[in-house]
């Protein structure tokens, strides 16, 4: 069941933290500066993921969550999508409550700006019923032509979260590198383990970069803001497993497509630390 409203939302004290997630990507061409080096193409979603339920070690059910709020650009244009909230309960479970959701991809095919941006953006929202919960979240993804290094595209992402926390607590500032991982555990609201207790086990990854197609004329970068990964088991008051839960949960997914128009191929991929910071 999917709902537009956020009915019955517990929600966590939030101690105002700011994540900034910056990831660079360089991919070199063997082209000149002076021409186009590559066709963008822009995504952006708000949340996506999949739930299995499993009855006695045997997978009973799998709910597939597609790109919530999606907005796409092939080439050229701008697209923007826009919802004043929206929320999923998926097996007894709200798997997801966001506020003010907002996503938006551009691209231009010039001789003068060749490029791609992709923004995946929330207010307030939550994850697993208020398990995982911040004040807002924005996730820009912007690629262009290097105007000093010919033939290189350049893509950076600059992510801020604040007030995130994970069980009630806040997350401590500091830098870490990007796909830095986050224990999460707790207690989830059930409506299909009414007999029993349900406990999550897992973990929170930020800023995780995933990339496909390096040193082909073909390359896709995406990054997940915040991907919960885990499984929840349902035991009555004996102990005694019902039934378990995976979870694989992706909250904001800017990517962008680099087609090479010429010859040669795409490569030099790297990244750079996550940063949390008071």
């Amino acid at each position: 069941m999917r709902t537009n409203r956020k009915e019955g939302r517990r929600t966590a004290p939030y101690t105002a933290i700011l994540m900034m997630a910056i990831v660079s990507v360089a991919v070199g061409l063997s082209r000149s500066a002076n021409a186009q080096t590559a066709q963008f193409s822009t995504e952006a979603n708000a949340v996506s993921g999949t739930v299995t339920k499993s009855i006695l070690g045997l997978v009973d059910e799998t709910v597939t969550i597609v790109p919530v709020d999606q907005s796409n650009t092939v080439t050229s244009g701008d697209n923007n999508v826009h919802a004043a909230s929206d929320s999923q309960t998926v097996l007894g479970v709200e798997v997801y409550n966001l506020g003010t959701v907002d996503d938006s991809t551009s691209a231009s095919y010039t001789a003068t700006l060749d490029g791609g941006l992709g923004t995946a953006s929330t207010a307030v929202g939550s994850l697993l019923g208020g398990l995982v919960t911040w004040q807002s979240n924005i996730d820009p993804l912007n690629c262009a032509i290097d105007p000093t290094v010919a033939g290189q595209i350049d893509c950076s992402s600059i992510q801020t979260t604040y007030g995130l926390t994970i069980n009630g607590v806040a997350v401590a500032p500091g830098t870490y590198p990007s796909g830095a991982s986050f224990a999460v555990t707790g207690t989830l609201i059930d409506a299909e383990c009414g007999l029993g207790v349900e406990t999550f086990s897992g973990s929170l990854i930020t800023q995780e970069p995933q990339i496909t197609g390096v040193g082909t004329d073909d390359v896709t970068l995406k990054i997940v803001g915040l991907h919960l990964l885990g499984e929840a088991t349902c035991r009555t008051l004996g102990l005694i497993p019902i039934f378990s839960t995976s979870y694989d949960i992706a909250l904001a997914g800017p990517s962008a497509n680099a087609v090479n128009d010429g010859t040669g191929s795409l490569g030099n991929v790297v990244s750079s630390p996550v940063t949390i910071f008071q």
